[in-house]
């Protein structure tokens, strides 16, 4: 077997082989878990994983633990998302995404797991979380590969299959119902732990650059007409994501997800029927409208003809499957949301919808072999090469925001 060179403490070492030696911390992570699982003898294989632009602030890795234990042969498969060493990006404070996601699988998603025991939920009306490890550790999320068991991605280009958005939705409202179960049932520990989350979004000359840069790309998409309500639309786009995140002055809030998108919503087929979904990534944690969480999903993973069709059932679902779940709780969802609350919020946000779609549609839209470095590119500079299939997008993203009266 070759002999592996010293790695550093952070660094992963790249075998000839096409095999990854772990930095030591990790490796002592992944001993923990080899320890705790009962291993006598076993051996490791360690992988790393193409994000192919779907994820930008982290490393991605799969480790195979196999071997065996007293009850016989075992396997463990293992997924880590590891902390960049060298990321530049300015429009997000990185260290606190970090540490907003070590808490979340730490100590928030064994407390909302053991909510959910004591309330006998059943297992398909329950809001999914992927197993975590104990030995998780700040510069790496660990948790179980559930890839081994079949689970994917929706492409960032596809338009969302129907089921998908549905069950998306049910685990958006389950996720915003346990943020208020837990502000009903540990009010100290929800005002020190949760109220007190910023979004981590730095609104920022260079936000302000990468907003104008990827408007060179979505200005191409529409007539001059449409540009020209874009350009003054796009004037005050600063201020207005200061709004949305930060003025809650007034409005009904709990813990959102703050990066609710397909991308970050794993899926499992039978099939080609879809039967479960689990929502993952929670960097961009922070407490605000739950509405934005629902408008952030929506509008990047879908078009026009989907909108026209779903879009006000979504809605419906979402809040039915708000008020289905707080039952099981004994709480009226009429007295922690209200319908007329949650439709003028969404009336009242929706130009979020279009914003963000405006951002990051051209990014979704770029090939795998060709998504940009944004952890090392200029924000301001950042060059994409976005499919031809983005052009209707756009249209037809412009064409509804113009219906509604935002443009």
């Amino acid at each position: 077997m070759e002999a592996p060179e010293k790695c550093c403490d952070t660094q992963f070492k790249v075998l000839s082989t096409g095999d990854y030696i772990l930095p030591p911390p990790l490796q002592a992570s992944i001993d923990k878990i080899v320890e705790k699982e009962g291993y006598i003898t076993h051996k490791t294989i360690n992988r790393s994983i193409s994000t192919s632009g779907g994820n930008f602030l982290a490393e991605l890795f799969e480790v195979d633990i196999k071997g065996k234990t007293a009850d016989g042969d075992k396997e463990t498969n293992i997924f880590i998302k590891n902390k960049m060493d060298d990321i530049q990006v300015t429009v997000l404070d990185v260290t606190e995404c970090y540490t907003l996601e070590n808490f979340f699988y730490g100590q928030l998603s064994k407390l909302y797991n053991d909510i959910q025991n004591k309330a006998n939920i059943p297992v398909e009306e329950r809001y999914n979380m992927v197993k975590s490890y104990d030995a998780t550790n700040p510069n790496a999320i660990i948790l179980e590969n559930l890839a081994k068991k079949g689970f994917t991605t929706v492409h960032r280009m596809e338009v969302a299959p129907l089921k998908f958005a549905q069950l998306s939705v049910q685990q958006l409202a389950r996720f915003h119902g346990l943020s208020w179960v837990l502000e009903k049932q540990h009010p100290e520990y929800f005002a020190k732990k949760i109220r007190s989350l910023k979004s981590t979004f730095q609104f920022n000359d260079d936000y302000q650059k990468f907003i104008d840069n990827m408007s060179t790309y979505t200005d191409k998409c529409v007539d001059e007409g449409q540009k020209v309500k874009l350009n003054k639309f796009k004037s005050g786009i600063l201020e207005t994501l200061r709004k949305n995140y930060f003025d809650n002055a007034g409005s009904r809030c709990c813990l959102c997800h703050g990066d609710y998108r397909a991308n970050n919503i794993l899926v499992k087929k039978d099939g080609d029927n879809i039967t479960e979904v689990i929502p993952v990534d929670y960097q961009l944690l922070y407490y605000g409208c739950p509405v934005m969480d629902f408008i952030y999903f929506i509008f990047p993973c879908t078009d026009q003809e989907f909108r026209s069709i779903h879009l006000d059932n979504l809605k419906d679902l979402y809040y039915e499957s708000l008020e289905k779940f707080l039952k099981y709780f004994n709480m009226d969802v009429e007295s922690v949301y209200p319908r007329c609350e949650f439709e003028t919020e969404y009336k009242k946000r929706l130009e979020f919808g279009l914003i963000f779609s405006l951002m990051i549609t051209p990014i979704l839209f770029t090939n795998d072999d060709d998504v940009p470095d944004i952890t090392k590119d200029d924000l301001g500079t950042l060059s994409v090469t976005p499919d031809p299939k983005m052009d209707e997008r756009i249209r037809g993203l412009v064409d509804d925001f113009q219906k509604w009266g935002i443009l």
